[in-house]
């Protein structure tokens, strides 16, 4: 396991598991996680993110997660794409800023602020937007290559044609890390885009596979969940 550096103070301390997953990120190209509401899925993957661009590992990040809403659609919301987008990465961005200093997080976004990425080649890379909300469907033609790194929010809601996709997309150097719940789905396939990632993890060592077991939310969260998914 790469032994990361302490130096950079987040407004957030992961427990133990959530360390775990932070190291596997820096391992290996792709790392699948899952766990019930509330045990920190994107927190840790935010924080590992922000430590990644500090650190001079990677340079872009796309954030994608399927656009699954109840009566509307991108096409119905008003704006451009970027912020046609924003609603469906708000939680990462919340994320981010739990992590760490909003003003410093949001010179390293694009569209997850509805801002425009600086087209100046030559601009100070302290101004360089670095993290970028993008759909689904509009990763199909990138390669995540070098010092990239791709974020898949609510992985429960792809389907397995969609997450192929997006995993064959990984290119040399290219980072991708995946997150969702199952028990959250809102879709009506059962074996979802989640299910593929997991299974493609337990078959093949390079992929990391982990799900959180503790609750960062209320107690009650967690007496609503062994209600609704542990009953006897």
């Amino acid at each position: 396991m790469k032994e990361l550096k302490n130096d950079i103070k987040y407004k957030v301390t992961l427990d133990e598991d959530q360390k775990k997953v932070k190291a596997d990120i820096y391992e290996k190209e792709i790392v699948v996680i899952t766990g019930q509401a509330g045990s920190g899925k994107s927190l840790v993957v935010a924080q590992t993110t922000l430590d990644l661009i500090f650190k001079g590992y990677i340079d872009k990040v796309y954030v994608t997660r399927a656009a699954v809403e109840v009566g509307k659609s991108l096409g119905f919301l008003p704006g451009e794409l970027s912020s046609k987008f924003d609603p469906y990465i708000e939680a990462f961005r919340d994320n981010l800023y739990a992590c760490y200093d909003k003003g410093k997080v949001d010179k390293h976004l694009t569209h997850l602020s509805g801002g425009e990425e600086n087209k100046d080649r030559n601009a100070n890379k302290s101004t360089v937007a670095k993290i970028e909300g993008i759909p689904t469907q509009y990763i199909r033609g990138k390669t995540i290559g070098n010092r990239e790194l791709l974020v898949i929010e609510e992985a429960q809601n792809l389907s397995e044609h969609e997450m192929e996709a997006l995993l064959t997309r990984l290119g040399k150097g290219g980072r991708i890390v995946i997150n969702g719940d199952n028990n959250q789905r809102d879709i009506k396939e059962s074996y979802t885009g989640l299910s593929f990632a997991i299974d493609i993890a337990k078959e093949f060592d390079e992929v990391g596979y982990h799900k959180l077991k503790s609750n960062h939310r209320s107690d009650l969260v967690k007496k609503i969940l062994d209600f609704k998914y542990n009953k006897k």
